[in-house]
């Protein structure tokens, strides 16, 4: 913890003070290279999180269906909709639902009306991966729990109904897809390595991280990922 809020108050220090509405405040830290942090700074002027972000110019389209806080500053929130609308004037019409945690959300969250089609720039950071050589391989894998089509992807909020409200549900997904690219990066302000993929799945191809303890394998291109993790998005203007 006490490297976490090194790290939120190294962003407020060097990162664009974004201001939003009634006294609060975000920090984007980008070092450079895609990592970038951002810090939420209360009407106190107060660092109080900081939430990882990886930027790249992929840019999708989701029509929102709900948005929500997650902190009683309103300065952390969520939304959730359709990925990629076939029919502009239909939400429901994309390739899957999902949740997303906003990283700029206390700026955007007054464009967040259900219905709207919003542009967004999406980040996945992995918390378990298994890769596989190719989709043979993981179609041979043999198991008593249900394993997910080859090119698919499932947010936590519809994997099952649970005592858990809309609200507590976490924004995270199963993703399952081909690599398409690969590659090992630095992170220029730690010196610490992670994977960035992209990864073909159910109609769109999304850019994951990961730590290198994270990737049991170096990857490349064919091979099938096999992930969860935390589902992040910037709306943009």
């Amino acid at each position: 913890m006490r490297d976490y809020w090194a790290l939120a108050k190294r962003a407020v220090a060097a990162g664009d003070r974004l201001p939003a509405s009634d006294g609060l405040a975000l920090a984007r830290w980008a070092p450079g290279g895609g990592p970038e942090i951002w810090a939420q700074i209360d009407r106190s002027g107060e660092v109080v999180a900081a939430t990882p972000f990886f930027a790249t110019d992929d840019v999708h389209e989701i029509s929102i269906t709900g948005s929500g806080t997650s902190d009683e500053n309103a300065l952390e929130g969520w939304v959730d909709g359709w990925l990629n609308p076939r029919e502009p004037d239909e939400p429901y019409s994309g390739l899957f639902p999902l949740r997303v945690d906003v990283v700029n959300y206390p700026i955007v969250r007054h464009r967040l009306v259900p219905g709207t089609v919003l542009s967004v720039r999406l980040a996945i950071i992995l918390h378990e991966a298994t890769l596989y050589p190719d989709a043979a391989a993981y179609d041979a894998v043999k198991e008593v729990t249900y394993r997910p089509p080859v090119q698919s992807f499932a947010s936590s909020i519809h994997l099952g109904v649970d005592e858990s409200t809309d609200d507590d549900v976490e924004a995270t997904a199963l993703i399952t897809g081909y690599v398409t690219e690969a590659r090992q990066i630095t992170n220029v302000s730690t010196g610490s390595q992670f994977w960035w993929l992209r990864v073909a799945t159910e109609g769109a191809t999304l850019s994951c991280t990961a730590d290198a303890d994270v990737v049991p394998m170096p990857p490349r291109a064919a091979m099938v990922l096999s992930a969860s993790g935390w589902v992040l998005g910037e709306i943009l203007p």
